[in-house]
């Protein structure tokens, strides 16, 4: 725990020494009273970010919202100025510094968020988010209906903690959810698709069908089967909006996709694409990852490598353009994959040969 560690530990001592207030506050300290592990740590000051920069040094990252960031022994640390957060426009409200912890605090989202945690452990719990937490209640600070117009991205964040923590929604808040949904259309894509990421992972899927929310962000989910990988849970999400996935998601999500439109899992789905897309294609399709076992270890081939030919010999057998080799080579594997072909190097010869004989006979009718 973050008590124990030594560098978290000595910033907190280090902004005392030079006369300022330190508490970490937010997430780790959530997680802390939680018994949950955390490598992100929020440290809440009185120090300016120009005292910050005198005090560490300048930052590999350009300071903003007096925001202090850096990475150290897998650790993301942040240093953040006190601060008021005021005329929000849903992405970057004006912000003034602070002396004062409280203000601090009332800018936050809700109360078990603004626990502010000293080195020696003692606590400072303006809103009894303890209490909250004991209750596993998710209650927002100030008023739910101005919080949630001031910055309605806090709609997802209340539901990706209920999720994540199972905890429960304050009535107050579940009914300002209700009735600002409709204020998540003023959000960026990018900032909703990262927050359904973590809620999908966290199985919030019921939370939100609950506050229709499927509904106002264009997402169809029924039937969906619950897997831990996020690209397997957003092929099978039905959608109109073009949120913005990861090139590698995108990839993972078109092979899930085909492999599960298609029904069932063969050898050759497996040799292409390995054994971590099938598992997740399995559980969506309800076969058990034994299947897939008996059948990886029945498949002749298991890599290019185990191919008894390479392109050099599909080249010299077939003079076909260089363009085409990898064809062949993928028509080759199938085959053999299917049954219909032995991975026996004369085998294969045989049929580059029988292949060139047709491919001639049918160019000169």
């Amino acid at each position: 725990m973050f008590l124990t560690n030594l560098l978290v530990k000595n910033i907190l001592k280090t902004l005392e020494k030079n006369g300022f207030e330190a508490y970490l506050v937010g997430g780790a300290v959530r997680d802390y009273l939680l018994n949950r592990k955390t490598n992100d740590f929020d440290i809440a000051t009185n120090a300016l970010p120009s005292d910050l920069v005198k005090i560490f040094g300048s930052p590999l990252k350009q300071i903003e919202y007096g925001s202090y960031n850096f990475k150290q022994k897998g650790l993301n640390i942040d240093i953040t100025t006190y601060r008021i957060e005021h005329n929000y426009n849903n992405r970057h409200p004006k912000i003034s510094y602070s002396q004062n912890l409280l203000l601090d605090a009332k800018r936050r989202d809700f109360t078990i968020n603004a626990i502010y945690l000293s080195k020696n452990n003692s606590k400072i719990d303006p809103y009894n988010g303890i209490e909250d937490l004991k209750n596993k209640k998710i209650v927002c600070i100030g008023n739910p209906l101005e919080k949630l117009v001031e910055d309605p991205l806090r709609i997802l964040r209340a539901i990706r903690f209920a999720s994540l923590l199972n905890f429960t929604i304050d009535e107050n808040l579940s009914k300002a959810i209700f009735a600002k949904k409709n204020e998540l259309l003023t959000l960026s894509k990018e900032r909703i698709k990262k927050e359904l990421d973590t809620i999908f992972l966290a199985n919030g899927f019921e939370l939100l069908k609950y506050y229709e929310l499927d509904k106002t962000l264009d997402l169809n989910f029924d039937n969906l089967v619950y897997v831990s990988d996020l690209a397997g849970l957003w092929a099978q999400v039905k959608t109109h909006t073009n949120y913005p996935l990861e090139k590698e998601v995108k990839n993972s999500i078109k092979i899930i996709t085909n492999t599960i439109n298609c029904g069932t899992i063969r050898p050759y789905d497996i040799y292409k694409h390995g054994l971590y897309l099938n598992y997740v294609c399995a559980q969506i399709l309800k076969i058990s990852k034994k299947q897939i076992d008996t059948i990886y270890h029945k498949m002749p081939i298991k890599s290019s490598k185990d191919l008894k030919v390479n392109g050099k010999i599909v080249l010299m057998i077939t003079n076909c353009e260089n363009h085409e080799i990898k064809e062949i080579l993928n028509e080759i594997e199938e085959m053999i994959l299917a049954g219909e072909l032995k991975n026996n190097r004369k085998q294969i010869i045989k049929y580059l040969e029988r292949r060139k004989a047709y491919a001639t006979t049918r160019d000169i009718s």
